[in-house]
């Protein structure tokens, strides 16, 4: 397995092009829950909306401690077409950080023009009023540690099931 880990700026670069990850959360008793939504990165934080109830709400307000992935190029490759030899390739992000209630429909509107803006990819959109960001929760996550990695098929293998060209490895820390 071939590693190259990205450093923050090609993290954050990696994390505001994406539009889908997953949010872990846990509860005050410590039990974990993961859900995948929608997502806009503005200003170096990330937000998501949600209906105005639920567990990932739940969790938020007793422990706002959270943890949010987004991966691409996700593949499982057998190299040799030996099984012991599986692997997955992939390019991922991981933060780390504190999520809070946006409050203020003004201001959950803005956030969400954003959120459709970034997923409509450039296609016309009715904009959202003050009226329907107050039927939904908007949250966002304050980054406190982001890290960044990609692993991909080294040079040796190239010629195995499923692998993609080789890249150059390479180690940073990743402060936030």
């Amino acid at each position: 397995m071939a590693v190259r880990w990205m450093s923050t700026a090609e993290a954050r670069e990696f994390l505001a092009a994406g539009t889908e990850g997953r949010l872990a959360t846990c509860n005050t008793s410590g039990q974990p829950y993961i859900t995948p939504v929608n997502y806009v990165c503005h200003d170096g934080k990330i937000y998501f909306h949600c209906a105005k109830t639920g567990r990932k709400l739940d969790h938020i307000a007793g422990n706002p401690l959270v943890c949010f992935e987004v991966s691409r190029d996700v593949r499982t490759t057998v190299s040799n077409g030996r099984p012991c030899d599986c692997s997955t390739r992939y390019s991922s992000v991981l933060v780390f950080g504190r999520a809070r209630l946006v409050a203020g429909e003004s201001e959950k509107a803005a956030l969400l023009n954003r959120l459709v803006a970034h997923l409509a990819d450039g296609k016309p959109f009715q904009p959202v009023t003050e009226e329907q960001a107050a039927t939904c929760a908007v949250v966002e996550i304050e980054v406190e540690e982001i890290s960044g990695k990609v692993n991909y098929a080294p040079a040796a293998s190239l010629g195995a099931v499923g692998e993609g060209k080789s890249q150059g490895s390479q180690e940073t820390s990743l402060g936030g």
